[in-house]
């Protein structure tokens, strides 16, 4: 709720130092300076009397007040104007729910909060149990060269090695001052007054020093300044050996996890974009460290107690000769080079190998190409020699593939030579080798192996990937692979394990080696894989991800898709379905994270369709495909669909079919945070990560699930029908059309998104002009702040595709974008889902309305008192409700919502009444039972009540 701004500075002067704070007056020459000498007032407060002679004149002045000990150990944490356009407030919101600062943070967004002329946000803290540290600068970046100002410039042509810092986040503390509304005119050089937002002096949070500790130590984690790096904490890269192959510590650095180096130490807390934030690892505590930051993925520490200096970028190889020896660097690489790092080549994965050369001709080695299905063909059986049995026709290896010494392959399996060189001794049930190995974008290896099963009657090739950990340990590969009918016991696990090292060493150069993809989308070395036809061998993690990636397919043509979305120019709601499915692959170079799309009505006009030609983006959009998923699931098979993908959309239909409404609430929830929920005992599928714009439909908003009042700024939302009343034959058309063509687009797209990529300063370039659209669609609310850059992403690749005739049709005028998806979008919902149960519970309770009958029968008011009063409004002589807010508050409460989240919606709606001379506008002066009171006046529209006599 907020408190009543006042417009009088002496009255301001008297609300300030009853709530415990010292008052200052300020010059109006746009200085902000004190207009006295104030260095008393750091330790002794103002008194009322100073106050009277400051502000009882018409001299225009300010007023501020000075933080720390003097004004009860209150402290001011100040967001820049430039901080909440580029997001950090979110960010920095995203980070304190996930790191269990959620309650203090939302106290301190909900306390006393201003508006400064350059609309930034004042909030302050009431600090307990230790004292406030003085000013400080929690977060900045270096200036962008079109944002110098003359004196920068100026300043640049005198220090040319100058850096030019832009404020983001800093504090207001012992020994500063700031100043308060109601100052404006001359006092700021804008001109603009300082605006009151939330609560008031009186409704500072209190919280205890450790907390607020923590809660500077995530604002100063949102800093962007680069820092210096010393060879110590982050020695550079070597120049490359002559050899090719790489040096421990680099290959180390490449390969290496932060997770496996800061095991022990750190936990990880919380993901946005490339960032991993960190926290003690027994939970203890918020955040206390960060990766990822930049390029460089440097580990920055900002808590003391552990053995990284605070705030100093320490590289992987850095931290982990600290962690493991004390800081040797030496000992560190011998220690590397002992677990195998260093020996990698620098060759590209999946670059073409030396082609062997052809293998000496043998009457035993058959040259016939291999059937193309192999799960019809049996092996050729043959008992003897180096070449003795048919790989190509069996596995489609190469004809030069050869059988190691000592062994031999026959349709019975494989089995090696006793020591005694006098039999043969069984190694398989039948043929078992490597078919391929690969490596993936983070220099993994895997190996996938074939054999032949006959459980089903005839032989038929099963192939599975397994990491090469797996594949050099007999037994956990048995265990690993055993229900999938891998052809070996456990008592034979140390003979399987040396066949397929002894295979696969006696041909290298003749298994092909390819590149590995586990999930679609961005790889972590910037490639990007849109389909398993992509030529890079795609293997899920999970089975049920194996059916979802295979429907990302091409059927048909580009340019048939093209025909039948030019069918769509007329229905914005269907083409910001596609605008959305492009997007996607935006989020992760712009540094964005996953959102909501939620298209909702009653009607069964084409909201499935809408979802079916988004996603023919991509894949294949028809039911019997694996692509569109439903709501009628589990929150963990929705992360393992989420963690499919990195880059691409992700398709929920039919939210009417969840079994439980809290499952969606967890979804809306969770997927900004880009991974899934941590799950106890540390098991595979842990924060299952991802990165996708989810497309969502159903005849309930997805909003009108979840009680979160941040989710609305997670979500965009639309409940106007895609085709309308009469596009039923062009929904009809669409769907026919995409399912006969599709999973040409997405490729099409982010090939011209890598080109760009692939320019000098082509990342920041892309940045930039998103930036522009953010700015282009923000407007005067929070709402619309905060979904601006969602906004704006599906625009920019809606006017990307169309600029390389992707779309055949202009893009959307802006106009359309805010009218769809503007502060208080309808699909939210929320608002007038408060007023239905503030509607039903004054059915319920109309005998607590005084009205001028109850006056008359001098009734005495009810036990809980008054609701409000029921009157006549003058002009129209209808019916008029004026309820008190703190009653309409408590009952909002008690069923889920929060009357200062929706109350914006209905002034904006026209529910409510208002008054300019008001402060603010919508709580009206009304008088009954003789007490007057501010109320809540509805309009007609917003509490229809019939005429009075009606109505009493």
């Amino acid at each position: 709720m907020t408190d009543s701004q006042p417009t009088d500075l002496r009255a301001s002067a008297r609300e300030l130092h009853d709530a415990g704070l010292c008052v200052l007056p300020i010059k109006a020459d746009g200085s902000k300076k004190p207009a006295v000498s104030w260095m008393d007032y750091k330790v002794e407060r103002t008194t009322p009397e100073q106050h009277d002679s400051w502000f009882g004149s018409d001299r225009p002045r300010g007023i501020a007040v000075v933080y720390g000990a003097v004004s009860s150990n209150v402290e001011l944490i100040e967001f820049e104007g430039l901080a909440l356009r580029e997001g950090l407030l979110d960010a920095a919101t995203e980070v304190m729910e996930a790191s269990g600062l959620g309650e203090p943070w939302a106290a301190i967004l909900s306390g006393w909060v201003t508006e400064s002329p350059s609309g930034g946000r004042h909030y302050r803290v009431r600090v307990e149990g230790g004292d406030v540290p003085g000013n400080t600068k929690l977060a900045s970046r270096l200036a962008r060269e079109d944002e110098y100002t003359e004196a920068d410039r100026q300043r640049l042509r005198e220090r040319p090695t100058a850096r030019i810092v832009r404020v983001l986040i800093e504090t207001r503390g012992e020994g500063g001052y700031g100043l308060v509304e109601p100052s404006g005119g001359t006092v700021h050089a804008t001109g603009r007054p300082y605006v009151r937002l939330e609560g008031g002096p009186g409704s500072i949070p209190v919280l205890d020093a450790d907390t607020m500790a923590a809660v500077r130590d995530v604002c100063r984690m949102l800093d962007q300044l680069p820092q210096p790096e010393a060879p110590k904490t982050a020695p550079r890269p070597a120049p490359a050996r002559p050899d090719g192959t790489l040096r421990p510590g680099d290959d180390f650095e490449a390969r290496a996890d932060w997770a496996d180096i800061l095991n022990g130490v750190f936990r990880p807390i919380h993901t946005r974009g490339s960032e991993t934030y960190w926290g003690w690892a027994d939970g203890v505590g918020g955040v206390k460290a960060t990766t990822g930051r930049d390029e460089h993925d440097r580990l920055f520490v900002f808590a003391t107690g552990s053995e990284f200096q605070s705030e100093v970028p320490y590289s992987k190889f850095g931290a982990y000769a600290l962690l493991n020896h004390g800081g040797d660097h030496k000992a560190a690489a011998r220690e590397l080079a002992r677990q195998g790092y260093g020996s990698r080549h620098l060759a590209a994965v999946g670059a073409p190998r030396p082609t062997p050369a052809p293998a000496p001709e043998s009457p035993d080695v058959d040259e016939t190409p291999a059937d193309d299905d192999q799960e019809e063909q049996g092996p050729k059986e043959d008992e003897g020699g180096r070449g003795g049995f048919d790989y190509a026709t069996t596995f489609g290896l190469p004809a030069s593939v050869r059988t190691p010494f000592d062994y031999r392959v026959t349709g019975r399996g494989v089995e090696v030579l006793s020591a005694s060189n006098e039999n043969w001794l069984r190694v398989t049930f039948a043929p078992l080798v490597i078919t391929a190995t690969f490596e993936d974008p983070e220099g993994d290896q895997y190996v996938e192996l074939s054999w032949i099963d006959r459980s089903l009657g005839r032989p038929r090739r099963i192939s599975r990937i397994v990491s090469r950990e797996t594949a050099k340990r007999g037994r956990k590969l048995i265990e690993t692979l055993g229900s999938a009918g891998l052809p070996a016991v456990e008592g034979d696990a140390r003979a399987v394990e040396k066949w397929l090292a002894e295979f696969e060493s006696d041909n290298v150069g003749r298994i092909p080696s390819e590149q590995l993809a586990r999930w679609l989308g961005w790889q972590d070395d910037g490639t990007f894989v849109s389909s398993p036809e992509d030529g890079i061998k795609v293997d899920t993690p999970f089975e049920e991800q194996r059916g979802p990636a295979r429907a990302h397919a091409r059927k048909g043509t580009l340019d048939g898709w093209r025909g039948t979305v030019a069918q769509l120019e007329g229905f914005p709601v269907p083409r910001v379905a596609v605008a959305a499915a492009l997007a996607a692959p935006l989020l992760k170079p712009l540094g964005l994270n996953s959102f909501t799309l939620d298209i909702s009505s009653r009607s069964t006009k084409g909201k499935t369709t809408a979802l079916q030609v988004a996603l023919s983006v991509w894949a294949d959009p028809s039911e019997h495909a694996s692509a569109m998923s439903n709501w009628r699931t589990t929150l963990y098979a929705i992360e393992k669909r989420l963690n499919l993908v990195r880059g691409l959309v992700t398709v929920f239909d039919e939210t009417m079919a969840v079994t439980d409404d809290t499952l969606i609430d967890e979804v809306l929830y969770q997927l900004p945070m880009n991974h899934g929920k941590a799950r106890s005992g540390g098991a595979f599928g842990n924060m299952l990560p991802w990165e996708t714009i989810l497309l969502s439909s159903g005849e309930r908003p997805a909003l009108s699930f979840t009680t979160s009042q941040g989710a609305a700024a997670r979500i965009l939302g639309t409940t106007i029908a895609p085709f309308g009343d009469g596009g039923g034959a062009v929904a009809a058309a669409a769907r026919e059309g995409v399912l006969a063509n599709h999973g040409h687009a997405g490729p099409a797209f982010i090939q011209y998104i890598l080109s760009g990529l692939a320019k000098p300063n082509g990342r920041e370039g892309l940045k930039e002009k998103h930036r522009a659209l953010v700015d282009e669609f923000r407007g005067g609310g929070d709402m619309t702040n905060r979904r601006a850059p969602m906004v704006a992403v599906l625009a920019f690749a809606e006017a990307l595709a169309c600029r390389i005739g992707l779309l055949p049709y202009e893009p959307l005028p802006h106009d359309v974008w805010r009218s769809l998806f503007t502060a208080h979008n309808p699909t939210d919902n929320r608002p007038d889902m408060a007023l239905d149960v503030l509607r039903e519970y004054l059915a319920a309770h109309s005998h607590e309305l005084f009205t001028a009958t109850r006056k008359a029968m001098n009734e005495k008011p009810p036990y809980s008192g008054w609701l409000g009063v029921l009157g006549t409004d003058k002009d129209t002589g209808a019916a008029e409700v004026a309820l008190l807010p703190q009653r309409v508050g408590k009952v909002l409460a008690e069923a889920g919502y929060s009357l200062d989240a929706v109350i914006g919606s209905w002034v904006d709606a026209g529910y409510l009444k208002t008054l300019k001379s008001q402060r603010p506008a919508h709580l009206v002066p009304r008088r009954f039972d003789g007490a007057r009171a501010k109320c809540l006046v509805f309009t007609p529209e917003g509490m229809p009540f019939g005429d009075q006599d009606e109505a009493a």
